[in-house]
C-alpha cells in the first residue's frame, strides 16, 4: 500500500466518523459544502447488459489532500435495491485534452457474463476484463499504443479496438520538439507545450476553426484481440469492416465530421426484424448545418412514414428505441422553452399524435432500453449522476444504484428557471438559486456563473464557481444559460465561428442577455443591484470580459482573461484567422485594429474598475498576461493565479479546491464585507484590503470626474 493511499484511507475514516457523529446529533439536514463538492463520486460511463439484467458503469472520486483519484467499475443488477458490486478498480484517470474526464468505453460479452474496458495503469491504456460473478480484472491487451475505443465482434470471439501512435513513438516526438524548441503555430507545437495531434480514421472531418492542417496526418489503426487464443494482432480488412460498421452513426458523424445532412441517425430495427426506425433531416436543402433540424421517420412493409407531431422535430433529438410490443417509437429529445426539458416520447407510426412517457428538468445520459424500462443515468439540479430506469408504461423513475446517497441528508436552497431575452430575437435561461433563509423582500447580493445551465448546478461550466455553497452563503446565483444561434442552415467553419464569436464579443449579445435577467432580479426586489459579482470559464470568461467593457461590477472572477485581449491568437493560425474575421479585419489594417482596441481588456484598462480575480492554467497564461498587466498598470484591483501543469479545465483535485475555496472567499469580500477567520488566510486579506482601498480611491476620481 502507498502512503497517499494510507493517508487517504486514514482521512477517509476520520471524516466518516466525524460524518456519523453530526448525524447522531442532529436528524436535521445541513447545508453543503465546498468538502461535499470535492468528494462527490462520478458517474462517467453507463452500459446496459444484453439481457437487461446488469448495468456496469465507471466512477470516478477526485481526492484533494493526495491530489489523485480512484477509478471504479461497478456491476449492479437491474432490480431497484439491487447492491452493486465493485469488479475492478484504479487510480490512474484518463485526461482529455482539454482537462476533462470523459470516461472510457465499456462494452458487454453477448452473453452478458463479461464486461470489457480501458484502464490507464503504469501510464498505459490497455483492454481489461471483468464480471459480476468473477469480481477479479484482468488485463487482455499489453500494445505498444494507447487504447482509443473499442468493439466486441459480430459473433463476441473477438475484441476490435483501435491505437494511434505507440507511446515510444510520442515519447520520441516530445523529446524531440523540448530538443529542437517549440515552432510557432502553425505547427504539431505551440508555447504551450507539446501538441502531439490525435490519431484519426482518416476519413473527411468537420472544419474545425482552431486546428491546422497537419493536426491529422496520423492515421488510427484497427487491431483484434482473440478471446480463445489470448493473442493481439493488427485486424484483417474484414474485422477493420466489422469495428466501423457498429459504430454510432449520430457519435461518428460528429466526430469524424460527416455532414449531418446527408446521414441519418440512430436506426433502429423494430423486434421483428419488419420495420425500421431512425432520426433524419427534415430538409437536406434547408438544413446544412452541424446541428440540423431533425425528425423522427420509420419504414414499415417497404413505406417511409415522418412523424407528423411538432414532438418529433427538434435539433436535439438524442436516443431512438422500438418499444418491445413492436408497434411503438420511443425517442428522448430536448424540448421545451429553450429547450431546458429531457422529454421521452412514443410515437405509434401512422399515427398523428405521440405519447408524453416522461417530461422533465432532469439531464439523462447513456440510456439503454430492455423491455419496458429505459435505464439511463440521471442529473437533478440538487443531485449528481446516478444509475435510474424509467419504467416506458408511466414514466415511473426507480433508482438502481446512488454513489452518492449523502446528499439525501444535505439541504438546498429553492430553484427556479427564468427567461430573457438577449436584444437580437435569442432566448436564454438561467437558473436561480436562492440565498439560505431567503425573505421577500430582502434584497441579497448576487453572483453570475456561466454558461449552461442543466443538471446538476455543481460548479457552472468548467466546474469552478460552487453554486450551492454561494446559496449556503447568502448569495442569491444566477447559472446563465446562453441562446443557441441558428446555424441549422450554415456548416461549421471559420465564417460560422467568427459570427458567433461577433455576436457575443461585438454585438454583446450574450451579455446583454445576462443583464435582461440581473433587470428582471431588480425589479422583483430579489437583489441589491450594487452588489453583483460575475464569473466565468471559457465562453463565459470571454464574456465576462464583454460585460466589463459595457459596464462595472462589484467583482468579478473567470478561469483567463484572454480572448478579449489586442494580441490574441497568433494571426497566421486557424484561430486567429477567425478573429480576424470577428474583428473585419487583422490587427494592421485600420478596420481590425480600431474594433480590437474598442474591444479589448488590455487596451480599456483605465476604464475598468471592477475588482478581478483570475486563477488561470499556465497553459492559457500567454494572452491572459497582457490584461492582468495592463489592469495592473492602471492601477486596478486585479489578483491572478496561476497553476501549474493545467488545462482549459483545472484538472487537479488540490487544485479544484483552492479554486472553490478563494472564490467564495473573494466574493465574499467583495459583495458581503466577509472574511474567512482562518489564520492561514491572513495574508490574502492583507493584499484584498489593500486592493480595497486602492479602489474605493478610484470609484471617488471617478466619481469627482463625473461631477
Amino acid at each position: 500500500m502507498t502512503f497517499k493511499n494510507t493517508i487517504r484511507i486514514i482521512l477517509t475514516i476520520l471524516t466518516l466518523a466525524l460524518m456519523s457523529e453530526a448525524f447522531a446529533q442532529s436528524d436535521t439536514k445541513r447545508g453543503i459544502t465546498i468538502d461535499d463538492l470535492a468528494a462527490i463520486t462520478d458517474i462517467k460511463k453507463v452500459a446496459l447488459s444484453p439481457d437487461g439484467n446488469y448495468v456496469a458503469f465507471q466512477t470516478m472520486q477526485a481526492h484533494k489532500y493526495t491530489n489523485d483519484f480512484t477509478v471504479e467499475w461497478v456491476i449492479a443488477a437491474t432490480t431497484p435495491g439491487a447492491k452493486p458490486v465493485k469488479v475492478a478498480d484504479g487510480t490512474e484517470a484518463v485526461l482529455a485534452d482539454n482537462g476533462q474526464f470523459w470516461g472510457e468505453e465499456i462494452i458487454w460479452s453477448p452473453d452478458s457474463q463479461w464486461i470489457y474496458f480501458i484502464k490507464k495503469q503504469d501510464d498505459a491504456l490497455q483492454i481489461w476484463r471483468s464480471s459480476y460473478h468473477l469480481p477479479e480484472q484482468q488485463q487482455l491487451t499489453r500494445n505498444a499504443g494507447d487504447i482509443q475505443s473499442l468493439k466486441i465482434s459480430e459473433d463476441g470471439s473477438k475484441i476490435l479496438f483501435t491505437i494511434g501512435r505507440t507511446r515510444a513513438e510520442f515519447k520520441n516526438l516530445t523529446k524531440e520538439a523540448a530538443e529542437q524548441g517549440y515552432l510557432q503555430e502553425p505547427s504539431l507545437y505551440s508555447v504551450e507545450g507539446p501538441q502531439i495531434p490525435a490519431c484519426t480514421d482518416g476519413r473527411e472531418r468537420l472544419v474545425e476553426y482552431w486546428r491546422n492542417p497537419g493536426d491529422y496526418a496520423c492515421q488510427l489503426t484497427v487491431w483484434a484481440f482473440d478471446l480463445e487464443a489470448g493473442i493481439e494482432r493488427p485486424a484483417t480488412d474484414d474485422e477493420i469492416a466489422d469495428f466501423y460498421s457498429q459504430e454510432d452513426s449520430w457519435n461518428a458523424s460528429v466526430s469524424q465530421g460527416q455532414r449531418l445532412d446527408e446521414v441519418k441517425k440512430m436506426i433502429a430495427a423494430s423486434p421483428d426484424g419488419t420495420g425500421e426506425a431512425w432520426i433524419e433531416n427534415e430538409n437536406p436543402e434547408i438544413y446544412k448545418g452541424y446541428l440540423p433540424q431533425m425528425i423522427v421517420s420509420a419504414a414499415r412493409d417497404g413505406k417511409n412514414i415522418r412523424c407528423p407531431a411538432k414532438a418529433c422535430r427538434g435539433q436535439y433529438i438524442k436516443d431512438l428505441w422500438w418499444h418491445p410490443n413492436g408497434s411503438e417509437i420511443v425517442f428522448k429529445i430536448q424540448d421545451g422553452k429553450h429547450e431546458t426539458l429531457n422529454s421521452f416520447y412514443g410515437w405509434t407510426p401512422g399515427e398523428s399524435n405521440v405519447r408524453t412517457i416522461l417530461s422533465n428538468d432532469d439531464r439523462f445520459y447513456d440510456c439503454d432500453l430492455k423491455g419496458v424500462k429505459l435505464f439511463c443515468a440521471q442529473e437533478t439540479w440538487t443531485n449528481p449522476r446516478k444509475v435510474v430506469s424509467i419504467d416506458l408504461n408511466d414514466g415511473k423513475i426507480s433508482t438502481i444504484a446512488d454513489v452518492n446517497p449523502e446528499f439525501q441528508n444535505l439541504e438546498f436552497t429553492n430553484i427556479e428557471k427564468i427567461f430573457a431575452d438577449d436584444g437580437y430575437g435569442n432566448l436564454a435561461h438561467a437558473h436561480l438559486v436562492y440565498p439560505k433563509g431567503y425573505k421577500k423582500g430582502q434584497k441579497y447580493p448576487l453572483i453570475i456563473t456561466q454558461y449552461r445551465s442543466y443538471g446538476f448546478l455543481r460548479g457552472a461550466t468548467g466546474d469552478e464557481q460552487p453554486i450551492h455553497v454561494y446559496a449556503q452563503n447568502g448569495f442569491a446565483v444566477l447559472n446563465f444559460g446562453m441562446p443557441e444561434l441558428p446555424s441549422d442552415k450554415k456548416p461549421y467553419n471559420m465564417e460560422t465561428q467568427a459570427e458567433m464569436w461577433r455576436y457575443a464579443m461585438i454585438k454583446g449579445g450574450l451579455a446583454n442577455a445576462i443583464e435582461n435577467l440581473v433587470d428582471g432580479l431588480v425589479k422583483r426586489g430579489i437583489i441589491d443591484p450594487k452588489r453583483v459579482g460575475i464569473s466565468g470559464l471559457s465562453t463565459g470568461a470571454s464574456n465576462t470580459d464583454t460585460a466589463l467593457l459595457r459596464k462595472n461590477y462589484t467583482a468579478a472572477s473567470t478561469a483567463y482573461s484572454n480572448i478579449t485581449s489586442l494580441w490574441y491568437g497568433s494571426p497566421i493560425s486557424a484561430g486567429g484567422k477567425t478573429m480576424d474575421a470577428m474583428h473585419g479585419g487583422d490587427r494592421l489594417s485600420a478596420k481590425g485594429s480600431e474594433s480590437r482596441r474598442k474591444h479589448s481588456i488590455d487596451t480599456n484598462a483605465k476604464r475598468i474598475d471592477t475588482p478581478y480575480l483570475i486563477q488561470v492554467a499556465d497553459r492559457e497564461i500567454e494572452s491572459t498576461r497582457s490584461n492582468f498587466n495592463a489592469l495592473q498598470a492602471a492601477g486596478k484591483p486585479v489578483e491572478m493565479y496561476i497553476y501549474p501543469d493545467e488545462r482549459h479545465v483545472k484538472w487537479q483535485p488540490a487544485h479544484k479546491y483552492i479554486v472553490y475555496s478563494r472564490n467564495v472567499d473573494w466574493f465574499n469580500f467583495w459583495l458581503q464585507g466577509i472574511e474567512d477567520p482562518d489564520p492561514a488566510k491572513a495574508e490574502q486579506y492583507l493584499r484584498w484590503r489593500e486592493l480595497r482601498e486602492m479602489h474605493e480611491a478610484n470609484l471617488l476620481k471617478l466619481e469627482e470626474r463625473e461631477k
